[in-house]
């Protein structure tokens, strides 16, 4: 995988805003910051799935039925 490093920034930006989404729902905050920590973690989701949707195929992969 040519991006490892940076694929797991991304896991663990994803972990920190989860982690915020549980504060905020303690701490009962506003929904609407609850729903801005949500679409965040969404759009890091994206990225990951497209990161990971350019990487090339491994041989074994190839060969397997998705």
């Amino acid at each position: 995988m040519r991006n490892r490093n940076l694929l797991y920034r991304k896991l663990d930006a994803l972990d920190s805003t989860l982690m915020n989404l549980h504060r905020i729902v303690n701490t009962q905050e506003p929904a609407s910051t609850y729903k801005s920590a949500v679409e965040k973690a969404q759009n890091l989701t994206e990225d990951i799935k497209s990161m990971i949707e350019r990487e090339p195929f491994s041989a074994n992969e190839q060969n397997s039925i998705r």
